[in-house]
């Protein structure tokens, strides 16, 4: 039987419908058929391998070993946005525009063609925490900037061009409806109850347990309660942070095993699938704000939305969450 469940930090509802569809053991054999051709572990022909370093802007970060470079941050070269213009806007009665201001960033993982998070070592994913940190902290604190996004889309369904592993760094002067209005849900919440909703959720999760796919040190992983499609999965620091940049040594490596564990499972359980994954940080100057808390949503592709959900905004989940969070718990990573 369906049911609706609502989202307790937004307030959005999703449908959850599991009898629309199989189970999540049947959906991850059915992803699994499909299988993904293993790229070389070098290709010439791709900008960011080894030796092509002239097919890119100049770096702005990079850590080296073995003797030679292990990951490099690039201005992307076909980036939509520009620190080199002004941010001002236009307004033309009820029209505003403004030039394209902002900063966009292309995170290469590796010097290898082939690997992916789920296939690296920890030493490698600790390197990539470090580098979204430092890039995070770097363009956060610059002038006009607003609001800055890190994602990772993991194959042609999730929006990649590229199979090199990478990630993006966005950011810029304004800051879209779907991410300020969360925090206006945040707030209300905050002065209605007096403590983070988020802080509430990771409390609750940990009673109930059965959404719950690992736990470490500094980090919850759970198939939230009102998940919009299947396998969704949040990471979510135990400890009340509001930004993303302010996060410490020990729960960045904390992070890195416990992601590079979250996606071998995803890896493993679901026939790598394509995904989308991205930090949720505070906006400029929320930084420290008691009523948010930043976390990390993967998105498995798995499911496309039709034209009740385009339409509605009402998400219908064919899986439960508490059944997908026990097929992930089950796959050893």
């Amino acid at each position: 039987m369906s049911e609706f469940r609502q989202k307790p930090t937004t307030k959005e509802w999703v449908i959850i419908a599991p009898e629309r569809a199989d189970r999540p053991k049947d959906i991850a054999a059915k992803a699994a058929g499909e299988g993904r051709e293993q790229p070389p572990e070098y290709d010439e022909n791709c900008p960011f391998c080894p030796g092509n370093e002239h097919k890119t802007p100049d770096e702005v970060y990079r850590e080296d070993a073995d003797g030679g470079w292990a990951l490099r941050a690039v201005p992307n070269k076909y980036a939509a946005l520009s620190s080199t213009v002004t941010p001002e806007r236009q307004v033309q009665r009820v029209m505003v525009k403004a030039n394209g201001y902002g900063a966009a960033e292309v995170i290469i993982e590796s010097p290898h063609h082939n690997p992916t998070i789920a296939t690296m070592s920890n030493a490698e994913v600790e390197r990539i925490i470090r580098a979204y940190k430092d890039r995070y902290q770097d363009i956060i604190s610059q002038e006009h900037i607003n609001f800055v996004t890190i994602f990772r889309n993991y194959g042609p369904q999730a929006g990649t061009s590229l199979v090199h592993p990478h990630s993006q760094v966005i950011a810029t002067p304004v800051i879209p409806p779907h991410i300020r209005d969360p925090i206006y849900k945040a707030i209300e919440s905050f002065d209605t109850f007096g403590n983070c909703i988020y802080c509430t959720v990771l409390e609750q999760e940990l009673e109930v347990g059965d959404r719950v796919v690992l736990e470490s040190d500094y980090f919850l992983v759970r198939c939230p309660f009102a998940a919009r499609s299947p396998f969704e999965i949040r990471i979510i620091p135990k400890i009340h942070r509001a930004s993303f940049g302010d996060i410490s040594p020990e729960e960045s490596n904390d992070l890195a095993d416990v992601l590079r564990k979250t996606l071998r499972k995803v890896y493993f359980g679901l026939g790598d699938p394509d995904y989308n994954y991205i930090i949720r940080s505070a906006p400029y100057g929320d930084d420290d704000a008691r009523y948010l808390h930043w976390y990390i949503v993967i998105i498995p592709k798995l499911h496309a939305p039709g034209g009740f959900e385009i339409s509605s905004g009402i998400y219908i989940n064919p899986t439960l969450p508490e059944e997908c969070a026990d097929f992930l718990r089950g796959i050893d990573t």
